[in-house]
């Protein structure tokens, strides 16, 4: 994540907390200091010498940037920047002020920690902020650190007689990597060499759509029904959307590949006590174009694949590359500068997020006072050439899509419409799914006509 930083492509991450009512600055303001003495990689630079090469520098007397900001149409997100971890921490934070309340905006370098740390970060954020504002009891106990673990977060729970067990598979699993980097994955770029690209583009430039309640239950009882996983799904309806976003834009290839890099979450239970940081492997999904001509096909391919990779623990595999390159510089700057797309888009599902949170709630949603916690929103950092990030997470029982998008290869139109498509396809899966369930009830209805019955789940009541 490091290696991987440029000005020009941070690799940093943001979280958009939306509430009504306004929040304290000041209290605020304290909160956030105290929160990330906490997490000491969210307070820290990186340091270098010949001897120990790159080694984190933590300084809990530094005060992490905080900004006020005031929306406005043009720009709803403060417009940030590069953080460089060689000069600076890799955490800043915004109160952004608008009519119908605030906005808090983290932004976190990459390497200081992933999104599932940052919710971590969050979490006692706003137990310390409600304390500050005199909404929750001061013996109200944040849950224990053990920031010695810091040095043990790349063992992933692995003994030498795990490693062994795995072994073979990760043998045969190595060419399969191989060939992902072999094959040149399709760019998502859009946008003509003669048309006029932006000078300064807009960091970070987002799309969000919230899914409804009723809506998110459907999703999740569709999944429960197909017996996949509600990730198997999005993953099925983004492949089909951005195929069909690709065709509309007169984008026709049959033989390139569609890839989706794939962060997946490495944390074990050795790992609950550990602070913010970066626990995260990855996988790689992808397809051509005829292999997303049958929708069901496709979807029973993804769940094959994806518990393949979950049962073999497939994820080591990209660790393991990056170990690999770290250890030959020329190799690692090849791969880095290679001027080649290594993946379509990135595709990221935290799944529920702030499900453990002490603070009280108002309809689901966390509250604290008269301020509630309305939306939540999480940003994925680009590369070049990977020109879409997907964000998939559920809040308060509905679930968020984000889209952070490169206008320099997609405009602001185009991202809307391509998350648009990725919509209409999610809501197309549910009437196809009620339409089958109508189907189903007349078939059982003409059965029983003929003095035949089917039995019910007791549990689901599903046929």
């Amino acid at each position: 994540m490091l290696c991987d930083d440029r000005p020009d492509y941070p690799m940093t991450g943001f979280v958009r907390l939306q509430f009504s009512g306004k929040l304290i600055f000041q209290a605020m303001e304290a909160a956030i200091q105290t929160a990330t003495t906490r997490h000491p990689l969210l307070r820290s630079r990186v340091c270098r010498d010949a001897r120990h090469g790159n080694y984190w520098v933590t300084d809990e007397t530094i005060s992490i940037p905080f900004e006020r900001y005031f929306a406005n149409t043009q720009h709803e997100f403060p417009l940030a920047g590069y953080i460089d971890l060689t000069q600076t921490v890799g955490t800043r934070v915004w109160l952004v002020d608008h009519e119908s309340g605030s906005d808090l905006v983290v932004q976190v370098h990459h390497a200081c920690s992933d999104a599932i740390g940052k919710c971590q970060f969050i979490d006692d954020l706003l137990l310390l902020y409600a304390r500050n504002v005199g909404e929750l009891a001061h013996d109200v106990k944040l849950r224990p650190l053990d920031n010695q673990r810091l040095p043990l977060r790349n063992q992933f729970g692995l003994t030498w007689g795990k490693l062994l067990h795995l072994l073979p598979r990760q043998i045969l699993a190595l060419r399969f990597i191989v060939s992902h980097f072999l094959r040149k994955a399709a760019p998502l770029r859009l946008l003509a060499g003669d048309q006029v690209l932006p000078q300064s583009p807009v960091f970070p430039s987002t799309c969000m759509f919230y899914v409804d309640r009723p809506v998110t239950a459907g999703i999740l009882s569709e999944a429960k029904r197909l017996k996949v996983t509600v990730n198997d799904l999005l993953a099925r309806d983004l492949f089909l959307a951005i195929q069909e976003w690709r065709t509309q834009n007169g984008v026709r290839s049959e033989n390139e590949w569609l890839r989706f890099f794939m962060p997946i979450n490495e944390r074990t239970s050795e790992d609950a006590t550990q602070s913010a940081a970066n626990i995260i492997s990855a996988v790689f999904l992808e397809r051509k174009p005829s292999q997303l001509t049958n929708a069901d096909t496709l979807l029973q391919s993804i769940k094959a694949e994806m518990q393949t990779h979950k049962r073999s623990h497939d994820g080591l595999l990209f660790i393991a590359a990056l170990h690999i390159i770290k250890l030959i510089p020329c190799l690692l700057n090849h791969v880095l500068h290679r001027g080649k797309c290594v993946s379509s888009c990135v595709f990221s599902n935290l799944g529920i997020i702030l499900d453990r949170t002490q603070l009280p709630r108002k309809d689901g949603k966390v509250s604290i006072g008269e301020t509630v916690l309305e939306k939540v929103d999480f940003i994925a950092p680009l590369r070049p050439l990977t020109a879409a990030a997907f964000c998939v997470h559920s809040y308060a029982e509905s679930l968020t899509l984000s889209l952070h998008f490169d206008p320099r290869s997609i405009s602001k139109q185009q991202a809307n419409e391509l998350l648009d498509v990725f919509v209409r396809r999610i809501y197309k899966t549910l009437k196809n799914a009620d339409q089958e369930r109508t189907q189903t009830l007349i078939r059982a209805e003409q059965l029983s006509m003929h003095g035949q019955h089917w039995e019910t789940s007791p549990q689901t009541g599903n046929l």
